[in-house]
């Protein structure tokens, strides 16, 4: 029963964040060259984390490539800080102000998804489906944990 129950709050945060990493960032240009490369690393982590779901939903075979997934997500995770400068926000991006206003608090969220993203490395290296899907869960929990008072709302 705890198995049925654990693998059924493992895919509904699976699901939950694949959701929120569909529209994780706009398809338009910005004019900000930081914030057009930041999104493009977000559609990047989120194609990647997709991916990573769809095994850990039992939808995909397990493959090596995951490992590579999981490695860029690792990657990016550590490049966070700098993916947002000073002044790469504005009226075309989902940055709210809070990045820089709250640097403080960003840089716990940003430190709480660098762990969980090395945290996944470790887990999709593996092979196990169960393992790979709680270490993306609490990924994409992290990921969550930035975007609700860091990111506005898709029609801001």
């Amino acid at each position: 029963m705890k198995s049925t129950m654990l693998k059924a709050a493992i895919l509904g945060g699976i699901t939950a964040f694949v959701l929120i990493g569909n529209s994780i960032a706009h398809s338009e240009s910005t004019g900000i060259p930081e914030a057009d490369s930041r999104i493009a690393k977000m559609k990047q982590l989120g194609g990647h984390m997709k991916a990573i779901a769809a095994f850990a939903k039992g939808e995909t075979a397990y493959s090596r490539e995951l490992n590579e997934k999981a490695a860029v997500i690792n990657a990016i995770a550590k490049e966070m800080l700098a993916l947002f400068p000073e002044g790469s926000g504005g009226q075309k991006t989902r940055s709210k102000p809070d990045i820089w206003v709250k640097k403080a608090e960003f840089e716990k969220v940003t430190r709480d998804f660098q762990v969980a993203a090395a945290g996944l490395v470790k887990a999709v290296s593996t092979g196990e489906q169960a393992t790979i899907g709680a270490a993306l869960g609490a990924t994409g929990k992290t990921c969550g944990g930035c975007h609700k008072p860091f990111r506005s709302p898709k029609d801001h």
